[in-house]
């Protein structure tokens, strides 16, 4: 509500008490470090995107568990099912590209950016991702 109302001074030109507090460039002075720090989390989220696959192969999948493989420049998120079929689809989150991570416990790819979870075979779980994880061949 009190969104609509910022909103709403915005467009009519009135002097809100609430604008500068809640003003979409605003950096806090007194907390730098949790800015920085936060910052840094985020682009960390990233730095998966450099790094080698955990497995260099399918053949080093366990059944019924996930794996992050590299396939050039392509991240692959593989999963064997309890049959011992391969099921292969991109790595990166529908949302905002952030490498997603197998989640043992729960069987599901987890994305460490924004919260999107993926069943094994990249349907989306949980969002803010709505679109699946795209297929890729198998291998």
């Amino acid at each position: 509500m009190l969104g609509a109302k910022l909103v709403t001074d915005l467009i009519t030109g009135v002097e809100s008490p609430w604008a500068e507090l809640y003003r979409p460039q605003r950096k806090p002075l007194s907390s730098p470090g949790t800015f920085l720090s936060e910052n840094l989390n985020a682009v960390a989220q990233y730095a998966a995107l450099l790094t080698p696959g955990e497995v260099s192969s399918v053949d080093d999948i366990a059944v019924d568990c996930g794996a992050i493989l590299r396939k050039g420049l392509t991240k692959v998120a593989a999963y064997r099912d309890k049959e011992g079929q391969i099921h292969q689809c991109s790595a990166l989150c529908t949302h905002q590209q952030g490498v997603v991570v197998w989640n043992d416990v729960e069987k599901s790819w987890d994305c460490p950016v924004h919260g999107s979870r993926f069943c094994p075979e990249g349907r989306v779980l949980t969002g803010p991702a709505v679109e699946p994880l795209p297929p890729l061949a198998e291998p």
